[in-house]
């Protein structure tokens, strides 16, 4: 007879899902089979929700206003830029909507991204040799090495220029 051995429900924006998983396999379920039936239904849950997401219109509308955005960081300067995954979430809702970048300028490599409320900044391969600190010393953001937070487009802008003066 089946028996309902799982229910997991979620949201993806206003999308609601649930999943009930109905089984008869003539025994006891033990804590591996309990486990395994949690992960694959966490996973299925995960994936129905980023395809639902992949499919809303404005989704890729985001993506190319977040793409558009991060760009015009770099002025009318000639660049180069390869998308690369989000260096801060992997999560499907940041993968099709917060995308990052490799931007390839005359001075080398620069990463950029939205992390949370800022725009993460990171000039390590480049050939600009000065450190966040040597360039942004009066900033109170968050900095290291070759790196720095930007409080919005604006000050990514400027952080931007200065970098690449």
């Amino acid at each position: 007879m089946k028996e309902s051995v799982y229910r997991i429900s979620g949201l993806s924006g206003s999308q609601k899902f649930e999943i009930e998983l109905l089984l008869d396999i003539n025994r006891e379920l033990n804590q591996t089979d309990e486990r395994n039936i949690r992960e694959s239904l966490d996973a299925l849950l995960a994936k129905l929700g980023e395809e639902t997401l992949r499919l809303k219109p404005e989704t890729k509308t985001k993506y190319e206003e977040t793409k558009a955005e991060l760009l015009a960081v770099f002025g009318n300067r000639m660049i180069y830029a390869k998308e690369i995954p989000n260096g801060y979430c992997d999560c499907y809702q940041c993968k099709l909507t917060s995308p990052w970048f490799e931007v390839t300028t005359a001075k080398g490599v620069i990463k950029i991204g939205w992390r949370k409320r800022v725009i993460n900044i990171d000039w390590s391969a480049s050939d600009v040799e000065k450190t966040a600190e040597e360039l942004f010393s009066g900033e109170d953001v968050t900095k290291y090495d070759k790196d720095i937070h930007a409080w919005g487009l604006d000050k990514a802008r400027e952080y931007v220029e200065t970098i690449l003066k």
